[in-house]
């Protein structure tokens, strides 16, 4: 019996441990520059349309975060406001899929069969906030997000597809509510418009355009390769 609560203590111990290392590490900060949110522009991105097949296009507004390095997608679905944070990794993840999206589409390699498709070009972990208002307090997820395509009649979409996912922010009494599954289809023209907001070079234009300092010596370039 003393065995074994001294192997779950050593467990526990080595639990923590790894805990606080995996803790102290993700605290590196984010932040480019200690600045309010930057307007971007919009695209013109569709969604489906309630009780129908079709899809309904909107201009959908783009927000530079640089306290955390991410681009917010703002938009309405089924009357609720949704706020999609896209971190560095989610856009690079994006602009290599339209790329390759781009490539499939040339080779005449896309299929109108099977459902793979919804998750051709990977997948990840995103971030949403909701609310019914812009000044109601908001619901919060990490949903998984798809990137792929699909057909809707004879025309492709790629798409990018936000999954249904439990709002973290409330307490636990309200655990039950979830944010929607959304999908989203762009044409290859918004798809690259969306990719020329997601590029680093045109981030660090902004910021210089606004007269920001970058926090640190990393600012938005890729580490060296050699």
């Amino acid at each position: 019996m003393t065995h074994r609560v001294q192997k779950l203590g050593a467990a526990f111990i080595v639990a923590v441990y790894l805990g606080a290392c995996a803790s102290s590490g993700s605290k590196k900060s984010l932040m480019i520059a200690d600045v309010d949110p930057i307007p971007l522009g919009s695209v013109a991105i569709a969604f489906d349309k309630l009780f129908s097949k079709t899809v309904d296009t909107q201009e959908v507004f783009l927000r530079y975060h640089p306290r955390d390095d991410t681009v917010s997608l703002e938009f309405r679905y089924q009357t609720i406001r949704y706020e999609q944070y896209w971190d560095r990794a989610g856009r690079e993840k994006f602009v290599a899929a339209v790329r390759q999206y781009h490539a499939d589409f040339a080779e005449r390699k896309l299929s109108t069969k099977g459902s793979k498709s919804r998750t051709a070009y990977g997948k990840f972990q995103g971030r949403t906030e909701w609310g019914q208002f812009a000044f109601s307090t908001k619901a919060r997820s990490y949903p998984r997000v798809d990137l792929g395509y699909r057909f809707k009649g004879k025309s492709p979409y790629f798409t990018v597809i936000q999954r249904e996912a439990r709002d973290t922010s409330l307490p636990t009494a309200e655990r039950d509510r979830m944010s929607l599954q959304i999908t989203a289809y762009f044409t290859r023209k918004s798809a690259d418009d969306l990719s020329a907001f997601f590029d680093p070079s045109y981030l660090e234009e902004v910021l210089a355009y606004q007269g920001i300092q970058v926090e640190g010596d990393e600012g938005l370039e890729a580490e060296p390769y050699f």
